[in-house]
């Protein structure tokens, strides 16, 4: 029985460090004289959302909206990402020293993965990063140790992306609790992005 639990402790200690499969995404839409790219990371308990394409000047109110998506917070991310099945998805953005070491950030049934998504070009996009603490309970023989890890839920902010420019969103935990935003050069380099307030579209009357 003990050769069985080190095999599958060494091999739950290899998932853990290493980074989830890409998928290159063939069939994409991507125009990049009116779109950008974005790369959001995910993972269970750790989600990052995005609403991208926000047009306040727009008749239609969906327009007006936005359109959101969670990578990590779903239900079936947030299974793949426990079961070490998730993988990433990309649509040709660079790597940066993020992704190539993605498996840095995976935790114990906690696998880190990242989708990339074509936006709109000159529109605002919200963005938040989350981080969802959970609470432990060991029992010893004499005594009980409770362990809890903080929450972390970042305020929205907001960028306007450049057509044909790419940008990556991470989300930073610890005593930072805060959402980053990096222009990704052809090469891979990173160039900070200064964030605004999130942009909140009034109700036409």
């Amino acid at each position: 029985m003990k050769p069985l639990f080190v095999v599958c402790s060494v091999a739950l200690l290899a998932a853990c460090a290493s980074n989830a499969p890409v998928v290159q995404e063939e069939s994409t839409s991507y125009d990049s004289s009116t779109q950008a790219r974005v790369r959001l990371y995910g993972q269970n308990q750790k989600p990052t959302i995005m609403v991208s394409g926000i047009d306040c000047e727009a008749e239609d109110r969906r327009a007006r909206r936005g359109h959101k998506v969670n990578v990590g917070g779903s239900l079936g991310d947030a299974f793949g990402s426990f079961a070490g099945t998730a993988r990433s998805r990309s649509l040709g953005i660079a790597e940066t020293e993020h992704s190539k070491n993605i498996g840095q950030m995976n935790g114990i049934l906690s696998r880190a993965f990242f989708r990339e998504y074509a936006v709109p070009a000159g529109k605002a996009v919200n963005v938040q990063a989350a981080y969802i603490g959970l609470r432990n309970a060991m029992e010893g023989a004499t005594e009980t140790v409770i362990q809890h890890e903080g929450s972390c839920n970042t305020r929205m902010a907001s960028f306007v992306p450049q057509a044909g420019h790419d940008y990556e969103v991470i989300g930073l935990s610890g005593r930072r609790c805060a959402v980053a935003v990096y222009e990704v050069s052809t090469q891979g380099e990173l160039k900070p992005v200064e964030l605004q307030d999130a942009v909140s579209c009034r109700r036409r009357r």
